[in-house]
């Protein structure tokens, strides 16, 4: 072997390690600020691996948002799915489907924000649980309550996960299950049964039901078929005069998002692979990317994201946001 090829090969083994301390140092900072606990040596290091190809993948330019080490940088993306994401993604029978278009009383403003109105409530974690469904479900009709009863209230996501029957609590659901659940039996307030993260047995007591019953549900667009594409500027003016809405999302390009404009190519990130249930809160115009966008409220807590929320492309279906939009009706 030639001298100049033994250098090139201590320096790439040098380099390699170089890298190896740092993704190391790394992964300290990152098991101690998310609290990780792994049972043995052999699960420490093959966690290590897995952050350690994460990592280096978000590290990877990309022009349209950031990406990096997020709570979730220790699972493979099989794992990622399989214990975050929407894994009941088939049943939409339900009957009562009822399409319908915003009023449009007046043009919505370029921008809106429903968090500055005081609609919406904080962002919670659903933990390793793909209850996101459930989380989606409840911040519609939270938002509801603070709008007719100006009070802010937020509701039991662990009930629906113990006790709702039309879906599978950790293993995920639909909205339209949620709330045709609801309607039939009602809601109590996470106060009175607080979110566990875990499957359990049903504790429903109805003298701690709320005042609000939901009676149905709507959902945006002009077909009955389970993905039927709306109109963005649609989306746009029915939340600016109705509230925030439900969307079903491909949650792909989620797990490493650390900031910025969601913008991925349905190659990459198809509308077809709705996995995953936001709750969209308002819109804007970034003047720096020339790029609209919605912004969406998550269930993986404050730490993820832009303070637990994210902002995604508005205007070409990016991965499905348009594809499935929802809203509760209500009474009181």
């Amino acid at each position: 072997m030639n001298k100049f090829l033994i250098i090139l090969i201590l320096s790439i083994v040098a380099c390699d390690l170089e890298n190896d301390k740092m993704l190391y140092h790394q992964f300290q900072k990152f098991i101690k600020k998310y609290n990780k606990k792994y049972n043995s040596v052999q699960e420490f290091l093959a966690r290590f691996e897995v952050f350690k190809k994460n990592t280096m993948e978000s590290f990877k330019e990309n022009a349209s948002h950031k990406t990096g080490i997020t709570k979730f940088s220790d699972l493979t993306q099989q794992e990622f799915s399989k214990n975050v994401l929407n894994q009941n993604y088939e049943a939409f029978s339900f009957a009562n489907f009822n399409p319908r278009r915003a009023k449009i009383i007046k043009a919505a403003p370029d921008s809106f924000d429903w968090r500055e109105r005081g609609y919406v409530t904080p962002v919670e974690d659903q933990g390793s649980c793909g209850a996101n469904w459930a989380f989606a479900a409840c911040a519609i009709l939270e938002t509801l309550y603070y709008r007719y009863k100006g009070v802010r209230i937020t509701l039991s996501k662990q009930m629906l996960v113990d006790c709702d029957t039309y879906d599978s609590g950790c293993n995920g659901g639909t909205i339209e299950g949620a709330f045709t659940w609801i309607k039939a039996n009602g809601i109590m307030k996470d106060s009175d049964y607080p979110y566990k993260g875990y499957k359990s047995t049903c504790k429903a007591d109805k003298s701690k039901y709320i005042d609000m019953k939901v009676t149905g549900y709507k959902k945006l667009g002009q077909s009955s078929s389970t993905f039927s594409p709306v109109d963005e500027a649609e989306i746009k003016e029915f939340l600016y005069e109705n509230g925030p809405l439900s969307a079903g999302i491909n949650a792909v390009g989620l797990q490493s998002y650390t900031s910025g404009i969601i913008d991925i190519p349905s190659s990459q990130c198809p509308s077809s692979g709705i996995n995953f249930f936001v709750t969209l809160v308002g819109y804007g115009h970034d003047s720096a990317s020339n790029k609209d966008y919605w912004i969406a409220k998550n269930s993986w807590g404050k730490s993820w994201g832009e303070s637990g929320y994210f902002r995604i492309k508005r205007g070409s279906g990016t991965c499905g946001i348009n594809s499935y939009i929802i809203t509760a009706t209500v009474s009181f």
